[in-house]
């Protein structure tokens, strides 16, 4: 499939996760640029507000996309800067334009105040690819914040 679709472009990546202050789970979205190499794809954060950025590194055969990501969360977010990694499985739209799956990777667990232990959570990864014109004016990560801009706040999912 990635000799099939041209996948270079900016995309939007949208991952859920266990959230730390509140029953049910947060979402972090970043506008990506994608370069592709034959069937190797490297999206990349563009640069946004809360300066955090998160690189995915895919390798697409047929209707899967299989990959690894790194993310430096916000120094001035919830995570405080922090560095997360993990593995991710995709399957990609007939039309090469989604990619939807899951990810893996290891994560804090708040036990008490200030107190967390390392725990490895899985969740819901979507990427859509979206057209030049269609880029936010806040080009935006979006990571949990209690300063939060317009463009950079994670939603609250099941609250």
């Amino acid at each position: 499939m990635a000799g099939r679709h041209q996948f270079s472009g900016i995309w939007r990546s949208c991952y859920w996760y266990p959230s730390n202050t509140h029953d049910g789970e947060d979402v972090s979205e970043y506008e990506l640029m994608a370069h592709q190499r034959g069937h190797k794809l490297v999206l990349e954060s563009l640069p946004n507000s809360i300066k955090s950025h998160i690189t995915i590194n895919l390798s697409v055969e047929g209707k899967l996309a299989t990959g690894s990501w790194l993310e430096s969360t916000s120094p001035s977010g919830e995570f405080q800067g922090m560095v997360y990694s993990g593995a991710l499985q995709l399957l990609v739209t007939e039309d090469g334009r989604q990619m939807e799956g899951k990810w893996v990777g290891v994560g804090r667990e708040k036990v008490a105040a200030d107190t967390y232990i390392p725990r490895i959570y899985t969740g819901r990864w979507q990427m859509f690819r979206v057209d030049q014109n269609t880029v936010s004016d806040h080009t935006s990560a979006r990571e949990h914040t209690s300063s939060r801009e317009p463009a950079a706040v994670t939603r609250t999912v099941g609250a």
